[in-house]
């Protein structure tokens, strides 16, 4: 009953703070200390070497180590969950249905013997995913969206593209903030049903409705928003210093590869081969 309280004490104030650490407060996180630039590399490689592990014991110790890091990454848990949950729903669903149709087509073993087989088949393959997944959330979530930008842009990455996702890391925030009023006040101009029904079906569906009704009027708000923000930063220039060099410089001028970003891709690199050779 602790996890079920838990999970019912949350709150949208929760997840809404947790959002804004993530996007603006992350500097005692272990991955933003690192370049930019070899946390994008690091990332990189790490989503292509799962896929040459075939036997679930290396992919269970990557799975500890990018647990691991992604705590010490201080990745949002919301985040983390909702990511976990949706590998493992997929592939529950994956599984589910190709039991059925072994078991529909006359095949040995029954439907439980299908079920088993399958899940053990498929437990590498979603045990990789989860990997990846992991590992990709930690580095991404945990960089500052100003150093993220600044990374990618020395990558070779367009500048526009890079604004595009330090602005959108901005925003989130701002724009959960703004649904969950616009939510509150359709609750005040709106009637809850008196009787909410079998496992508060009535009253989650009623959740649901003030959620779709929100939602138009949040994407309304934020064109207004980014017309806004364009028009400002055309005034300040920003389409002129898009193709100036002096300005990209400038940009990067502070990026460094430190004794201890070369250590971190090198025990990285180790810890493969390691994993590799003894599981």
């Amino acid at each position: 009953m602790g996890y079920l309280d838990a999970i019912q004490n949350i709150t949208i104030a929760d997840i809404k703070l947790d959002l804004m650490r993530t996007a603006y407060d992350n500097d005692e996180a272990l991955l933003n200390k690192f370049d930019p630039r070899i946390v994008i590399i690091w990332s990189a490689i790490f989503v292509i070497v799962p896929w040459f592990f075939y036997e679930p014991e290396p992919l269970f110790a990557m799975l500890i180590a990018a647990l691991l890091l992604a705590y010490l990454s201080q990745t949002s848990i919301y985040l983390l969950v909702l990511l976990i949950w949706g590998s493992l729903s997929n592939i529950g669903f994956i599984v589910i249905l190709s039991s059925v149709v072994y078991w529909w087509q006359g095949g040995p073993g029954g439907l439980r013997g299908a079920v088993v087989d399958n899940s053990v088949a498929l437990l590498p393959f979603t045990m990789k995913l989860t990997v990846i997944s992991v590992v990709s959330l930690a580095a991404f979530s945990a960089m500052s969206p100003k150093k993220l930008a600044k990374g990618l842009l020395s990558l070779g990455v367009p500048r526009p593209f890079t604004f595009a996702i330090a602005y959108g890391y901005r925003m989130v925030p701002v724009l959960v903030e703004e649904y969950h009023d616009l939510v509150n006040s359709l609750r005040l101009r709106n009637k809850a049903p008196e009787k909410s029904g079998l496992l508060r079906w009535r009253y989650y569906l009623y959740l649901l409705k003030l959620s779709i009704k929100a939602f138009y009027p949040m994407a309304f708000n934020v064109a207004k928003r980014s017309r806004v923000t364009v028009e400002a930063m055309e005034t300040q220039g920003f389409s002129h210093s898009l193709g100036n060099e002096a300005s990209r410089e400038l940009r990067l001028g502070d990026l460094q590869i430190l004794p201890r970003d070369v250590t971190f891709m090198l025990v990285s690199l180790l810890f493969v081969v390691v994993v590799s050779v003894f599981l």
